[in-house]
């Protein structure tokens, strides 16, 4: 133990003592960062740095990422409190990693989503609503994502499980160094490379609980497996009655740590309460009666390219499943003078269906098309027409032959 104690320092030396004095610097009053070491957890630190050297450079990209953000010593110390600074135990997390991290690093990590998806951002999380919308108070970003408002079917109507992860990728590599970024303004010491997050479960049925959402899930955390220990809270809000049952047996499962940090909520009034305490009512998006953009305002002005360019805002949202007993279905909706719309069709029925655009309140047909696919169970889209307000219309869908489910989006234009 001497021996290598002396091997160690001797590594470190002159060049590695601003991560010395990073080490010894204590800018969160937490166990496990810097400045908050014990002897032992500052040893396992030296000798996880030391190992990082010699072993497969994969490790050290994974450890160091977030870089452009993040200390050496806080990347260190945070890949380390994941596996209670066990070095051998990170490594082995570190080996599960690589495959996955390596493949997306070749790719980039997707830095143009939408070329990489075929869709822009907006339209992935008008399906599943995961939005990074302003920063606590502390400084860490927070992301909410709105369970009750998922679409396992709209899912695959518009991207097949084994593309899932790139929006991921884009995400945590590409969106989330940039909000970490905008938590100096809140925070001048701000040195977290962690998240709030909120659950919100209000609408959540047991439908919306499929393998399909699960693979999704699974995706995520394919990822997160990269960027462990950036969840600083997690609140759980509108818990319906039933999920206090779930929790209490899901609790005893998780890690001490990780369940020390989520909080649930059955009552609306006290996680409004909570997340008012935590964040500032002028970074609470509008949804939760703040003064911040809509979480579908913020959907779309998340960047999806080198370009910077804003995605389209999703304003219409509706799944037809048609069958053979049920083989024409339609949907209303208004416009308001001086709203534009683009109406767009999502499916992966390769019959494909009949797709007529209408004025309800003179019944005229705006536009017509037909449409199929090439592959079977490969999703593609369609472009139905665009409207303008004031106006009713109708958007109708008829089955070409077999059944299916179609995903109608209307967006509006980038601002």
């Amino acid at each position: 133990l001497k021996a290598s104690k002396e091997m160690t320092t001797e590594y470190l030396g002159e060049s590695t003592n601003l991560l010395l004095k990073e080490l010894k610097m204590p800018n969160v009053r937490e166990k496990g960062f810097p400045g908050e070491l014990t002897e032992e957890e500052l040893e396992a630190v030296k000798k996880f740095q030391l190992e990082l050297q010699t072993r497969d450079p994969v490790y050290k990209q994974i450890v160091f990422a977030l870089s452009v953000v993040e200390k050496e010593a806080y990347a260190l110390c945070r890949f380390l409190r994941a596996r209670k600074f066990d070095v051998e135990k990170v490594f082995e997390l570190l080996d599960e990693a690589k495959v996955h991290y390596s493949k997306a690093k070749d790719a980039g990590f997707y830095p143009d989503l939408e070329q990489a998806l075929g869709f822009s951002r907006s339209i992935f999380l008008s399906q599943y609503p995961a939005v990074f919308s302003g920063n606590a108070k502390n400084g860490c970003p927070v992301l909410y994502l709105k369970l009750g408002s998922i679409q396992p079917e709209g899912i695959k109507c518009i991207v097949t499980v084994d593309k899932i992860d790139r929006f991921f990728w884009n995400d945590v590599v590409h969106a989330f160094p940039s909000v970490l970024k905008t938590g100096h303004d809140f925070n001048p010491n701000f040195v977290r490379t962690e998240n709030v997050t909120v659950y919100d479960l209000k609408g959540i049925s047991r439908s919306q609980i499929t393998s399909d959402t699960f693979e999704v899930i699974k995706a995520g955390n394919q990822v997160m497996s990269s960027f462990p220990e950036t969840l600083h809270c997690l609140l759980i809000m509108n818990a319906p009655s039933w999920f206090g049952l779930i929790w209490s047996v899901a609790k005893k499962l998780i890690d001490p740590r990780t369940a020390s940090k989520i909080e649930v909520f059955t009552s609306a009034k006290s996680g409004d309460k909570r997340m008012n305490e935590l964040i500032d009512k002028s970074q609470i998006p509008s949804n939760y009666g703040g003064d911040g953009p809509s979480l579908a305002e913020a959907a779309a002005g998340g960047s999806t390219g080198p370009s910077g360019s804003r995605s389209k805002m999703v304003v219409l949202n509706e799944l037809l499943t048609l069958t053979k007993k049920k083989s024409e279905m339609s949907h209303d909706f208004e416009l308001e003078a001086g709203q534009q719309m683009t109406l767009s069709v999502y499916t992966r029925c390769k019959t494909g269906a009949s797709a007529e655009l209408l004025r309800s309140d003179g019944g005229s047909m705006m536009t017509k098309i037909d449409f199929v696919g090439d592959e079977e169970n490969e999703p593609y889209s369609r472009t139905i027409g665009a409207v303008v307000g004031p106006g009713s219309f109708t958007v109708k869908l008829k089955l070409m032959s077999e059944p299916g489910v179609f995903l109608v989006l209307g967006t509006t234009g980038a601002n």
